[in-house]
C-alpha cells in the first residue's frame, strides 16, 4: 500500500512540474516577505521583474553585492553569465535553468551556489511570484570569450521547459531556512536559540559565512563587539537592534543592520513575536565577536517599542 501511494504521489509530482503547475500555495506581490524594490527596464528580462538593492560594496565591511531580485508570474531572466553568486530564495516558486541540465524548481528556504562563468537563466514559474537575494562576486572579469549568440528565452521554450524539482532545504515552524529542532542555551543570550550555518566559506560569492539565528520571543543577547563588524539580514518575525548611544531598531523582513567594526550592539526578539536574522561577521580575518557581561535589564527591555 505504501508504495502505490508513493507511485501516485511521483506521478501526480511529475504531471503537475510538467505542466508548470504550482505544488504549493502560491503568494501574492503584497505577501513578498522582502522589499521588491524598482521595476526593471531591460530587454534581458521578460515579464514583470524588480530589483532592490540590499548591500553595496564598501571598505569597511568588504562583503560581495547583495540583491532582492523579485519575478511576477512567468518573468523570467534571458540567459546570462556572471560573477560567482550564492542565491537565497525568500519567498514563492522560481525556476533556475543551468545551460544544458533540467530547470530546477525553487521554493522559499532553498539556497544554491552558481560559480563564475556558467551560463544559466533564473525567473518565477506560470502562476507563482517568486523573490531570491542574491550574493555575488560583482568584480569578476571572465577569463576566456564566450560565444553566446542568442541568449533570448522563447515562450515556446519556456513553457515546454523540462523541470525537476531541486533538493529542497528542510525547513520548519513557517522559518524561511532550515534551523535545527534543537535549541542552544548560551550564557551571552538571556533565552534560547537556535543556530544554523546556511552558507559556509569559502563558497562561490567569495563571501563569509552566514549564520541563521532564530531567537524565541523576548530573547535577545548581551552587548558586544565585532573587531570585523557585522551585517544582519533580518528574514522572520519582528525583532529589535541597537548600537550604543543610538535608538532602537525595529526589524521586519527585509531590513539590513549594518554595525561598523568595534562598534557596540545587541539585537535579538521582540515580545510577542519569533525573530530570525542571517548573520554576517564581515573581514573574517579578525576576531569573530567580543562579548561583554551586559545586559538590558528586564525594566529597559519592557520600555522598547512595541511591535
Amino acid at each position: 500500500m505504501k508504495k502505490l501511494f508513493a507511485f501516485i504521489m511521483s506521478s501526480l509530482l511529475l504531471a503537475s512540474c510538467a505542466e508548470h503547475k504550482q505544488t504549493t500555495v502560491g503568494i501574492t506581490k503584497e505577501q513578498i516577505s522582502f522589499p521588491i524594490g524598482e521595476r526593471i527596464n531591460n530587454p534581458a528580462f521578460t515579464g514583470e521583474a524588480y530589483l532592490k538593492p540590499l548591500i553595496s560594496v564598501d571598505s569597511v565591511f568588504n562583503f560581495p553585492q547583495t540583491n532582492v531580485v523579485t519575478f511576477g508570474p512567468a518573468a523570467h531572466s534571458s540567459w546570462h553569465r556572471h560573477g560567482g553568486m550564492v542565491v537565497l530564495v525568500t519567498d514563492g516558486v522560481g525556476l533556475y535553468q543551468e545551460e544544458g541540465k533540467p530547470a530546477q524548481i525553487l521554493r522559499r528556504g532553498d539556497v544554491l551556489q552558481i560559480p563564475a562563468g556558467v551560463r544559466h537563466w533564473h525567473g518565477a514559474t506560470k502562476d507563482n511570484w517568486f523573490s531570491q537575494v542574491v550574493i555575488y562576486d560583482s568584480a569578476w572579469k571572465p577569463a576566456e570569450t564566450y560565444n553566446d549568440s542568442d541568449n533570448s528565452i522563447s515562450d515556446e521554450y519556456y513553457n515546454g521547459l523540462e523541470m525537476e524539482e531541486y533538493a529542497h532545504q528542510t525547513t520548519t515552524d513557517s522559518l524561511m531556512f532550515a534551523a535545527p529542532d534543537s535549541t542552544l542555551s548560551l550564557p551571552t543570550f538571556n533565552g534560547p536559540i537556535r543556530l544554523e550555518n546556511t552558507v559556509d566559506a569559502p563558497n562561490v560569492a567569495g563571501s563569509p559565512g552566514l549564520h541563521y539565528v532564530v531567537f524565541e520571543p523576548g530573547v535577545i543577547n548581551a552587548w558586544h563587539t565585532h573587531p570585523g563588524g557585522q551585517i544582519l539580514i533580518a528574514t522572520d518575525g519582528i525583532g529589535y537592534h541597537q548600537i550604543e548611544g543610538l535608538p532602537v531598531e525595529v526589524l521586519h523582513p527585509g531590513d539590513v543592520v549594518m554595525c561598523p567594526p568595534n562598534v557596540k550592539h545587541w539585537h535579538g526578539a521582540s515580545p510577542n513575536s519569533r525573530f530570525a536574522h542571517l548573520a554576517v561577521g564581515t573581514n573574517p580575518d579578525r576576531p569573530a565577536v567580543v562579548w561583554t557581561d551586559e545586559m538590558l535589564s528586564k525594566e529597559e527591555y519592557e520600555r522598547l517599542p512595541k511591535e
